[in-house]
């Protein structure tokens, strides 16, 4: 009995707790590394909002340009139209000084497949309202709309799909509240290239119709497709971010009315600046670049050198942004917190 209370004396006095110490120790050494996991995580899902920024800016970016490009290469096709003096119809073709009147006249200035306005919306805002415009050069690229109204199916002139069929034998009229802008084109026996600019409603129109064989109708070389007219320049988005309103890139583009439509192309878009590589001398080669403002005749210009700077929709915290970006050999220096990215590229005019 002596011997086993000795015995239990012994093992309790080796049975104790933490002292108030070795509690505190453990407490900081918990709290560092609690504090390094929370800073790796901290890092990591800054990194990853950084990252995820940027991509997002790229991925807009790509986007707006490529789809810039596109219409820059498909300026002044006219279906085989080499010469637009031989384009008339219902509608016509309207010459003179450019203007944007919300009204379809604006669509069918065939003379200027390429056009622009250096930093400014004169003679556009009847359709570009200051309140819509943010500080952008404006470019406007006019062509024959790619796809081709169908031969076999019946007309809808008015759809928002590629329209379907000519005004064949037998084939009912298009609607007849479509204003719809369209161009149909045709080769000549003796390689005259005519055009009848028309609205979908006027598509069966005697005045709009190129008789070349009275024998079949529609003629097998006529081609009819959407007349399109866009406007880029940049605009309020209508989102803001901690009050700041988002900067996109916008485009004016026919609607099945044949007026001019605003639609956001890219958002998160700051700048857009353009430049016009004219050929004075015919030699199918650019002697030099120059604004909108400079250029002298908007037939030499054959080649169109476009810059966009993103940025993203909100400012960051702890970042400053002090780099200089240069668009048409402009220096812009924001120094914010906004994290931007600049592109740029040039594009060949392939049917001058």
């Amino acid at each position: 009995m002596y011997k086993a209370d000795l015995t239990l004396d012994h093992l309790c006095r080796r049975c104790h707790g933490f002292s108030l110490v070795e509690l505190m120790v453990a407490m900081v050494i918990t709290l560092i590394l609690l504090a390094g996991i929370g800073q790796i995580y901290l890092s990591s899902k800054k990194s990853f909002t950084i990252q995820d920024t940027l991509g997002h800016q790229q991925e807009n970016a790509r986007y707006a340009v490529e789809v810039i490009a596109q219409d820059v290469r498909r300026s002044s096709y006219w279906g085989g139209n080499a010469d637009i003096g031989l384009i008339s119809g219902t509608e016509g073709m309207v010459t003179g000084a450019e203007s944007c009147n919300n009204d379809n006249k604006w669509g069918r200035m065939l003379e200027r497949p390429i056009y622009g306005q250096n930093n400014t919306n004169n003679n556009y805002t009847g359709c570009i309202p200051n309140s819509d415009y943010l500080n952008s050069d404006i470019l406007v690229i006019r062509y024959q709309a790619p796809w081709e109204v169908g031969s076999n199916t019946t007309p809808n002139y008015c759809d928002s799909n590629p329209p379907s069929s000519y005004c064949s034998d037998g084939q009912p009229a298009p609607p007849s509240n479509c204003n719809r802008l369209y161009l149909r084109s045709a080769l000549t026996a003796s390689g005259d290239a005519l055009g009848r600019i028309f609205k979908g409603k006027d598509a069966c129109n005697v005045t709009n119709d190129i008789d070349l064989d009275s024998s079949t109708s529609p003629e097998p070389s006529e081609r009819v497709a959407e007349l399109v007219s866009h406007a880029y320049y940049i605009g309020p988005s209508g989102s803001t971010c901690r009050g700041d309103v988002v900067p996109s890139l916008f485009r004016e583009s026919l609607n099945k009315d044949g007026l001019p439509e605003a639609e956001e192309i890219a958002t998160g878009v700051e700048k857009f600046e353009v430049q016009y590589g004219e050929d004075t001398d015919a030699d199918r080669s650019v002697d030099t670049y120059v604004d909108a403002n400079s250029v002298t005749d908007w037939g030499e210009v054959i080649a169109v050198r476009y810059w966009l700077l993103t940025r993203a929709e909100c400012k960051e915290t702890g970042y400053t942004n002090d780099t200089t970006y240069t668009l048409a050999g402009v220096p812009y220096s924001p120094n914010d917190s906004y994290r931007r990215q600049l592109y740029g590229t040039t594009v060949m005019l392939r049917n001058r």
